[in-house]
């Protein structure tokens, strides 16, 4: 099974996460899954502003459908924000899966500070997907941008989501209706 890896804090998850999962299917040959992989701790320092575990999961399972599941390992061993860590534990698990990883524009910039990024991409390709904002470069061998003239890319994020709550502004075309339900209902992002 080929299975396309999206890690991210879903801190919430939010439109943006929606319309690069569904056009990554139209873009990605041969994708049978894509596993979402919800950060048990952010491992860029991220964590002052990260919800409680328990609410990101939640608002990550919100995105599944019948191609995308919310895979809960990082959470479950309670591991570092670490890519390398995350999918040698993986491939041990899933020994005959083909694995590739599924990222944004936005963090090409940052790749080299990643924990052994030299080696994660010896281990499965790289698909880079535009952030509207963040250009396609400086791209490594061994990442593929996901381009296509009528691609739909966004400058939606979940911190801009987090700020317009922090505002009092809508964020009704930002969020899934279920995860904005799911946000007021827990009082988040106050």
């Amino acid at each position: 099974m080929n299975v396309t890896l999206f890690g991210g804090s879903f801190n919430p998850a939010h439109l943006g996460h929606q319309l690069v999962l569904s056009q990554a299917f139209e873009l990605i040959k041969d994708l049978n899954q894509i596993w979402l992989l919800p950060d048990y701790q952010h491992s860029f320092a991220k964590n002052s502003h990260l919800a409680p575990v328990k609410h990101r999961l939640s608002m990550a399972r919100m995105l599944e459908n019948s191609q995308v599941k919310t895979e809960t390992c990082v959470i479950d061993n309670k591991m570092s924000g670490n890519t390398i860590d995350h999918i040698t534990f993986l491939k041990k698990k899933h020994p005959r899966h083909r694995f590739s990883f599924l990222m944004g524009s936005d963090n090409l910039k940052n790749f080299t500070s990643w924990p052994q990024w030299q080696t994660l991409l010896k281990l499965m390709p790289f698909y880079v997907y535009p952030r509207a904002g963040f250009p396609l470069k400086p791209l490594k061998p061994g990442m593929k941008p996901l381009t296509h003239p009528l691609q739909i890319v966004t400058n939606i994020s979940s911190t801009m989501v987090r700020k317009r709550l922090k505002a009092q502004l809508s964020i009704k075309h930002l969020v899934p209706s279920k995860v904005a339900r799911y946000i007021k209902q827990n009082r988040l992002y106050l």
